[in-house]
């Protein structure tokens, strides 16, 4: 049984085999709960948003990439890898569509 139907349930006249739905008491408590839950999901999602927005502004576009500690074991000759990679990749997206 979910919370509503127990909440329901715990208010019918005893005797009363017929649910006539919820009281402006539990349809208040209802709507309360939904907006709490509103909230915290919008705190999440603007927690998530400023951590990557930190990210990039410290670290510039690299810092949507990676994470703190690859950025820090990086080398030159990681950065050259990786943009020779991209490049070929390009390159043959290029290709495909021509």
């Amino acid at each position: 049984m979910t919370d509503m139907q127990q909440d329901a349930n715990s208010t019918q006249p005893v005797g009363d085999s017929q649910w006539n739905g919820f009281t402006l008491e539990q349809l208040r408590m209802l709507r309360a709960k939904a907006l709490l839950r509103r909230e915290v999901g919008k705190v999440r999602i603007n927690t998530v948003i400023d951590g990557m927005r930190t990210r990039v502004s410290d670290n510039g576009l690299r810092g949507l990439m990676f994470s703190n500690k690859t950025i820090g074991r990086l080398k030159a000759a990681d950065y050259v890898f990786l943009g020779w990679k991209v490049a070929q990749l390009l390159v043959k997206a290029r290709r495909r569509t021509r």
